[in-house]
């Protein structure tokens, strides 16, 4: 099965959904559980039941089977929007489908119609996908910000991070910052590029390992700066 991605094409999750289903299942759930949340809550989704319960069941049911992400890398589409499209048509026709029950035994619990009938195909090409967008960026910021500041930490450079955060977090300026974190003023250039270098490989290898080929990381890059605003 290994020769449904080619070598020189392959990213860590497109061979992990090959060679080990169970550890792509969780890395998914782990990633998208609160980008699609904030989709399904961005968009007539929400009108169905909550968030968390939609998401939930959705991909309960399709990470159940190994084939469903399988089929993601034929798609061409970022995984986050292949997850989202799936996400869309699996709610609407749950509820489509408990309505019919519904029809067929009066007695059951009400199904609101008209919450149904507002989930259009409109709703996914809106605020929707750009909360999902929001969501999906600000989760791997925070991943690939963690992960520098670890490292930076185990290597005993915890004050390079604060430079970087209260420069470009808080906006202090370097004469401030720098004696503030106890580095010297004339370093304090170097030192945030270097931050701001191992951040940006962070987001690239994140992206990679999230299926982005690297052909296509500067534009997501840029995506996630607009997402971001």
């Amino acid at each position: 099965m290994t020769d449904l991605f080619p070598t020189t094409h392959a990213t860590w999750l497109m061979q992990t959904i090959v060679d080990d289903p169970p550890a792509a299942r969780a890395h998914v759930m782990q990633r998208y559980f609160d980008p699609l949340c904030a989709y399904a809550r961005a968009s007539a989704l929400r009108s169905l039941g909550e968030p968390a319960e939609i998401v939930n069941d959705f991909l309960a049911s399709r990470l159940a089977s190994d084939a469903y992400l399988s089929r993601w890398p034929d798609s061409g589409l970022p995984l986050r929007r292949w997850l989202a499209n799936g996400l869309f048509i699996h709610a609407r026709n749950t509820a489509l489908a408990a309505k019919r029950r519904a029809d067929l035994a009066p007695r059951a619990e009400g199904i609101d119609v008209a919450s149904i009938a507002r989930v259009r195909a409109s709703d996914h090409e809106t605020d929707a996908l750009l909360a999902l967008e929001r969501a999906w960026a600000v989760r791997t910021v925070t991943e690939a910000h963690e992960q520098v500041r670890t490292e930076l930490h185990a290597d005993g450079h915890s004050a390079w991070w604060e430079l970087f955060r209260l420069h470009t977090v808080q906006g202090m300026a370097y004469a401030q910052a720098a004696p503030a974190v106890g580095v010297p003023l004339s370093s304090a250039s170097s030192i945030h590029r270097q931050v701001v270098d191992r951040l940006r490989a962070a987001l690239r290898a994140i992206l990679e390992r999230d299926g982005v080929r690297s052909e296509d990381i500067d534009r997501e890059l840029a995506l996630m700066q607009d997402a971001l605003g």
